[in-house]
Parts: C-alpha cells; structure tokens; sequence
C-alpha cells in the first residue's frame, strides 16, 4: 500500500531539505511510497542530479521520477521485451511535465544554464535550489505519484 500522496510529497521536499539532490529526493521518496527499500537508492540516482552531473540536460527531479516509475512498471529480466506499461506510463511523466513546466531540461525549466558559470553564480545568488528546485521536486513527486497510484495492484 502506497504512502499518501501529501506525505510522499512532503518527504521528497524533506529529503531536499536535508541535503539530498533533486533525483534522489524524488526517488527516495516515491521508492518509499511503493514500499521499496535498498542501500541503491538514492546511489542510483545521485548521477542524474542537475541534469546529469550539472550539465542541464535533463531536469534530476523528472529522471528521479522515471526511474520510480521503472521500479514498478520495469523488468528484472529480458525475456517478454520491456513491456508496453514502462513506456506508456514513463511517456505520460513526459506529457505532464512538457506541460507543466513547458521543457524536460534544467535551462529551459529553470531560465539559466547551470552548466555556464555566469548563470550558475546567478542560480546560487537568487537561492534557486531553495525556491525553484524545491517546487519542481514537489510537483514532479505529485506528477509520478498519480501515474503509480493509478495503476495499484
């Protein structure tokens, strides 16, 4: 049985608060949400966090969020192929966060570039990971919450 959404969502921001990274908030609380424990998590996700090692690329919150997804709806094995549930429910986090935040990447969710130096002294100076990160690991949580809670059982 799934945690609440509220407490999973609060425990994502916690676990931000507490020094954790945006995929591994993400991860960590949405694992937990399901029910899921293992010393590999948040590890697993500590690499996608700021767009994959702070180049941007793509947002850490929506990669803590996929790989949630993935703990549910992916597979231990090769045999039967990955699936049609992996990527229907992955590719509708990818919808809802297009159309939340209009972009999958940091720079065009957060407006800087963290992987430039200028824009990163700006992202620092403007306490973005306070303010902005931290809502994007809240709605990014909710988002994948309703899809896993959707689909119990």
């Amino acid at each position: 049985m799934m945690t609440t959404k509220k407490d999973t969502i609060k425990k994502a921001a916690d676990y931000a608060e507490s020094g954790f990274l945006c995929s591994e908030a993400v991860l960590l609380a949405l694992s937990e949400a399901q029910g899921v424990d293992s010393e590999h998590i948040p590890k697993m996700a500590s690499g996608f966090a700021a767009g994959v090692g702070r180049s941007g690329q793509l947002c850490g919150a929506f990669s803590g969020a996929v790989m949630a997804l993935g703990l549910k709806f992916g597979r231990s094995s090769p045999e039967g192929g990955p699936g049609p549930k992996v990527y229907r429910y992955s590719r509708r986090l990818v919808d809802a966060f297009r159309e939340e935040f209009g972009e999958l990447t940091c720079p065009g969710v957060l407006g800087l570039d963290i992987d430039d130096p200028d824009d990163y002294a700006e992202y620092s100076v403007k306490k973005m990971w306070a303010t902005t990160c931290r809502d994007i690991i809240r709605k990014t949580t909710a988002l994948a919450y309703d899809l896993l809670d959707e689909n119990v059982g």
